[in-house]
């Protein structure tokens, strides 16, 4: 016969025995809690999704809902603009149904780069009337001409206050003249950059508003002063325009050779034309802009002399 447990150690066995169902008691109490804990952020997280979604998928309708007005539903549009500019594009739209025009302050408060934005669309748009590097395009042109943007933040009515700063301006001018004999103020100067400015709404004058900041008396009193309205680079382009109309008339084409003896500034114009047009195309800053390529193109002019003489050749 086996020997009796005494009853010290019986009751040690039962307590270790207590213990070990302690313990798995708590085991199994924490691994359903971290199964319930796991499912539960499942839950949240799928339902999370399911909101963002659905955020997400009601945000770009409203957005797609806007542009459809600023530039006419045209997707392909909305890629050349870029999507920096198509929701800057956007927000002057609000800006319009809110306040009846997109005349933006430049200190927005409501939103501060919406004004800079604006700014900056006019500044890019003098460039590109002077054939200066610019980031605006035709494209960027005709969306927010879509908007009746204003190019011309003076296009309000006159104060006394802005004619006796234009007169003190042109009084300027008008000393400079006598002292050098012409217009032509360095543009670096505070009357030179007026100067340029007088140039720019001219160049909008054929399709000015009646409250334009240049009026016919105000262009009068600057052509007292013999105001040269082009620039000299302009003037230069005209000279060879003409020079190759010249050319095409006697010779039936604009394939003027690198070496013409008759007119060897032509020959150098247009092989500068031809190399600033590839310039363009590789995306490189170039002063050839559209308006004088189209210019150039009516006439018939060839981009690649090599290419025109292979496919006469042929």
């Amino acid at each position: 016969m086996g020997r009796r447990m005494p009853g010290r150690e019986k009751s040690l066995c039962w307590w270790l025995v207590v213990k070990h169902l302690l313990a798995l008691a708590i085991i199994t109490s924490c691994c359903e809690g971290l199964v319930t804990q796991v499912s539960t952020q499942r839950i949240f997280s799928n339902h999370l999704t399911a909101i963002c979604v659905t955020s997400t998928t009601t945000a770009t309708a409203d957005t797609t809902a806007i542009l459809s007005t600023a530039i006419s539903d045209d997707e392909q549009l909305v890629k050349q603009l870029g999507s920096a500019f198509a929701q800057k594009l956007i927000e002057l739209e609000e800006y319009k149904k809110k306040h009846g025009n997109c005349l933006v302050p430049r200190r927005y408060e409501e939103n501060p780069s919406l004004g800079n934005f604006v700014n900056k669309q006019r500044q890019s748009y003098r460039k590109y009337l002077m054939g200066e590097k610019s980031s605006i395009n035709q494209k960027r042109i005709d969306a927010l001409n879509r908007l009746d943007f204003v190019w011309d933040a003076s296009s309000k009515p006159r104060s006394n206050h802005s004619d006796k700063a234009w007169q003190k301006m042109y009084n300027e001018l008008k000393s400079f003249h006598a002292t050098h004999g012409h217009c032509r103020v360095p543009s670096s100067s505070t009357l030179g950059q007026w100067v340029v400015r007088q140039r720019f709404l001219y160049r909008q004058y054929p399709n000015r508003t009646t409250n334009s900041s240049l009026t016919p008396e105000r262009i009068s009193k600057l052509n007292e002063l013999s105001f040269p309205w082009t620039t000299r680079s302009e003037q230069l382009w005209q000279e060879r325009i003409y020079d190759l109309v010249q050319y095409k008339r006697k010779y039936g084409n604009c394939m003027v050779p690198r070496k013409y003896p008759p007119n060897e500034q032509l020959a150098a114009w247009v092989a500068t034309q031809r190399k600033n047009y590839n310039r363009r195309k590789m995306g490189k800053p170039s002063p050839l802009t559209v308006a004088r390529i189209e210019e150039l193109e009516a006439m018939g002019f060839v981009w690649s002399y090599w290419d025109y003489n292979l496919n006469n050749f042929e």
